[in-house]
């Protein structure tokens, strides 16, 4: 073994210690952390980001990357790994720490505020540390330095190599097929099944997200689920994946697919091999490949006949009153019911995606320097009813329904689409090669599937690119074209329409 490896693995491994460290005061900070403690919070994760980012550009690490660089002895799996860390060390060395430090500081204060303003529905409460972000962040995206555009060197940080053209070109060739697609639907449409707004006690919506967890074969001896104002996955080291979900009185719908969908990442992390967590090829190589795995079990699982058949029994046992009287096929309507909306957790499968074009466009008009972000509210409900016809009541149902902003993660949303559109390209693929899945999800049997996305992708984990992943997955380039196949079948099915 190369002595050159030898001294970096210890690099390598404080450096998961470190980022390990950062993911629990994140978790803590969302679940159960009390309101008060959020400056010294702030502090904390700043203090620890920075030691990370100094950790990473050090001297040492730079020295043997360098020459591990030309090292034709290193495997498959270490190539891997410094050809992943050379491409963090170059960006991270771009930027001065002070600006990772006052970054990582903010995104623990504007979270805390954005805790505020959304249950106050007051922009204002955000909108000053908003300001400092995006202005923050502009400054990071020019010390990493870009080409065509300032955003795209944000992007590239959660979806290598893609640039904003490509993220363009993706949305053009996607919403041209929707909204034919979605203008269909909205003519013959009914309304929404009544029982979806009955009254459903949220404690017991999560004990059927704790059930459904364990259906869907996530292991809680190394994990866990818990609540937070918006559902989301992170690991925190090996053995320690944790997801939370979210429940609302009436609206039950949204507690069963935040569960499907953040279990989908979680599988994702739990699938990831054991002997590469320490390396950097450990990881998975995008977000948009690991969009695929929540959107493939939130929709083409969860929303799909067979399984949604399945859960109704489960569902009426904890809510007799509420569901008892609904048949299979009700609920099954009632859980793909397609109906421009406000918020996009909520999104059925056909609107989703507009939610996604709007945020892009206007992340793009602000590092345009064609936004300021006083004047988003404005925009974002003029986006809204550009979009999808309706205009938010609200700041709360409307700019301020995201964390994103608030944390520093400009340029992430583009890889929900990309995920979405990666999720039905191989959902085709698994059924392709397993043949018909239908009997499985209606006995509520995910294991084939699951051991085929195990096989296929999570045991992958950063060997390569995801681009690269993806086409040796599907034997072809990705398009969006399984979606809209996807799509134009189910939902001409539904509403008896023309595709």
């Amino acid at each position: 073994m190369s002595r050159a490896w030898e001294k970096l693995v210890p690099h390598l491994r404080e450096m998961v210690d470190l980022a390990s460290a950062i993911k629990l005061m994140s978790w803590d900070q969302a679940t159960l952390m009390p309101p008060n403690a959020s400056p010294a919070r702030a502090r904390s994760m700043a203090t620890v980001e920075s030691m990370a980012h100094q950790y990473l550009i050090s001297p040492e690490v730079g020295d043997l990357l360098q020459e591990l660089s030309s090292d034709d002895s290193l495997d498959e799996d270490q190539a891997a790994s410094i050809r992943i860390l050379k491409r963090d060390y170059d960006r991270a060395t771009k930027v001065p720490p002070a600006l990772v430090h006052e970054l990582a500081e903010l995104s623990g204060t504007a979270y805390q505020a954005w805790t505020e303003a959304r249950p106050q529905s007051d922009f204002s409460v955000l909108q000053p540390h908003l300001e400092k972000m995006i202005r923050l962040k502009k400054e990071e995206a020019d010390a990493i330095g870009w080409e065509t555009e300032r955003y795209d060197a944000l992007l590239d940080e959660y979806e290598p190599e893609m640039t904003t053209r490509d993220v363009e070109a993706m949305f053009n060739e996607l919403t041209e097929g929707l909204r034919p697609l979605l203008e269909k639907i909205v003519g013959v449409s009914s309304p929404r099944a009544e029982f979806l707004s009955n009254s459903y006690d949220p404690s017991s919506q999560e004990v059927f997200s704790h059930w459904l967890v364990g259906v869907l074969n996530f292991d809680s001896t190394s994990g866990r689920l818990d609540t937070s104002p918006h559902p989301f996955t992170i690991t925190i080291g090996a053995g320690d994946v944790r997801q939370t979900t979210r429940s609302e009185e009436n609206d039950l719908m949204m507690s069963i697919y935040a569960t499907i969908h953040e279990t989908g990442h979680a599988l994702y992390e739990q699938g990831l091999p054991t002997e590469l967590l320490d390396l950097p090829v450990g990881r998975t190589p995008s977000l948009g490949m690991h969009e695929s795995q929540s959107r493939l079990w939130e929709n083409l699982v969860g929303r799909s006949r067979p399984f949604t058949e399945f859960m109704l029994p489960h569902l009426k046992e904890r809510f007799p009153a509420q569901l008892g009287m609904v048949s299979p096929d009700e609920f099954y309507r009632a859980a793909n019911h397609v109906e421009p909306t406000l918020i996009r957790v909520t999104a059925d499968e056909v609107t989703y995606n507009l939610h996604l074009m709007l945020r892009f466009e206007l992340e793009l008009a602000m590092f345009r320097e064609e936004l300021d972000v006083a004047d988003l509210p404005n925009a974002w409900d003029a986006a809204m009813e550009k979009h999808l016809g309706v205009r938010p009541d609200s700041d709360a149902n409307g700019v301020l329904q995201d964390m994103h902003w608030s944390t520093g993660i400009q340029g992430y949303f583009p890889t929900y689409t990309l995920g979405t559109i990666y999720s039905a390209a191989f959902f085709a693929k698994a059924q392709e090669q397993l043949g018909n899945l239908d009997d499985d999800l209606r006995e509520g049997d995910t294991s084939r599937l699951l051991g085929w996305l195990r096989e296929n992708i999570h045991s992958k984990a950063y060997r390569y690119p995801a681009k690269e992943l993806a086409e040796q997955v599907l034997g072809a380039p990705v398009s969006a074209k399984p979606l809209l196949e996807h799509l134009r079948t189910k939902y001409s099915e539904l509403y008896d329409i023309t595709p």
